[in-house]
């Protein structure tokens, strides 16, 4: 059982970028929660086993959903908004899909926070009762900084004061013309062949697509480590300038569209896409209320990519065990299942997925509550199980790759 464990998780792995894998299975060693992060593949293989819920409405997800994948950004109109952030995943596929994610995901970040078991899956409870409240009440709801409170509306705020200088000094030289990156842990130097290939494919893209910003070139290009799941397929940071004044610039995050491992595990119909990255960001701009700053497809040697802007730092919500039963944390989990809920009904009755009544109707029927509590619980319980086979595993150098 063990050695079918470790087997999946190398065979999924096979195709990414080996040379950067080392850092993937050191971040999933790390806790069980991490190691959830790094194996959405499994929980869909394993939810597909033997399925433990009824049939539910039909929407659109993320497809991997954790309290992770929330966070500030700012948007097309430079407002900063706190959302779903990672769509990679995102297909159409049963409601129940999603919520039983993210109630796997509170549990495992809970403890690793510091909370009991039974504090975490209180916690849990409190995201499945106020998510089936946010269906009911059936409204979509905006999370910024006027409509945002405690621990959330402080993150915002640290967004909405942060200065662009401050993200170009802590990655890049600084230098006012021609700047280029610094070289950190997850901002690793490009041979320069592949720079050569990229930046000229790139900018000629740029200059097309994005022509209000044609006076903007690339100065410098890296490739970017960020996540964990994601650790692996190919991204990279593109530095742009303005040729007409040097000091403006920004940092573009490109990133490899890979088939939605939701998919892999289960017969689901899907819209056909425009191209692969399309899938990514139109079910995006369906879920989000407004979507990241220059959001588009990218094509490069075959592959597509998801291009948006960077944003200044890591602007998450991290639970800490000082907000032990504190107002402010049950706050912050009743948020997230609103913001949940919220994308549902937003992206409602498009393309397929259900209608916002459908959903409401879902919600009140209620007896799916008791179905999600019972597999968060047991299923927590499979990735502490798994996660110390693995780490076993990984200590003693299983997961060693050829550089």
């Amino acid at each position: 059982m063990s050695q079918d464990l470790l087997s999946r998780i190398k065979k999924f792995n096979a195709p990414r970028q080996q040379q950067v894998l080392p850092l993937k299975y050191a971040a999933m060693a790390g806790s069980p929660f991490r190691f959830f992060r790094g194996t959405c593949h499994l929980y869909y293989e394993d939810l597909m086993k033997k399925y433990p819920f009824g049939p539910s409405p039909k929407t659109w997800i993320c497809g991997d959903l954790h309290t992770e994948n929330f966070g500030c950004y700012k948007g097309s109109n430079r407002l900063v908004y706190f959302d779903m952030n990672d769509f990679d995943e995102a297909i159409i596929a049963p409601v129940l899909y999603e919520i039983s994610r993210l109630a796997v995901a509170v549990i495992l970040s809970g403890v690793e926070s510091g909370y009991s078991k039974k504090e975490s899956e209180a916690l849990m409870e409190l995201l499945l009762k106020e998510y089936q409240q946010a269906l009911i009440y059936n409204k979509a709801v905006v999370v910024e900084e006027e409509t945002a409170r405690g621990l959330i509306k402080k993150t915002i705020k640290g967004v909405v004061n942060r200065k662009e200088k401050n993200l170009l000094r802590e990655r890049t030289d600084n230098k006012k013309k021609n700047a280029k990156f610094l070289v950190t842990p997850n901002l690793l130097k490009l041979a320069e062949k592949e720079k050569k290939e990229l930046i000229p494919a790139f900018q000629a893209w740029f200059s097309k697509y994005h022509v209000k910003y044609k006076q903007y070139k690339v100065s410098d290009a890296c490739y970017r480590i960020a996540g964990t799941g994601s650790i692996g397929v190919k991204r990279y940071c593109l530095l742009m300038e303005n040729q007409s004044n040097p000091k403006k610039k920004m940092i573009l995050d490109m990133k490899q569209v890979v088939p939605s491992e939701v998919l892999a595990h289960g017969h689901l119909p899907q819209p056909k896409w425009k191209n692969p990255a399309h899938r990514v960001i139109d079910v995006q701009q369906m879920m989000e209320h407004v979507t990241p700053y220059l959001l588009s497809s990218f094509e490069y040697k075959k592959d597509w990519y998801v291009v948006k802007e960077i944003q200044p730092t890591t602007d998450k919500v991290a639970i800490a065990p000082s907000r032990k039963k504190s107002k402010a944390l049950d706050e912050y989990i009743t948020d997230l299942a609103v913001i949940t809920a919220s994308a549902q009904l937003r992206s409602s009755g498009r393309q397929g997925s259900a209608t916002a009544d459908a959903l409401k109707a879902f919600a009140a029927e209620g007896k799916w509550i008791a179905a999600a509590k019972k597999w968060a619980i047991l299923y927590a319980s499979q990735v502490n199980h798994d996660f110390t086979i693995f780490q076993q595993a990984y200590k003693k150098g299983f997961f060693k790759t050829s550089k």
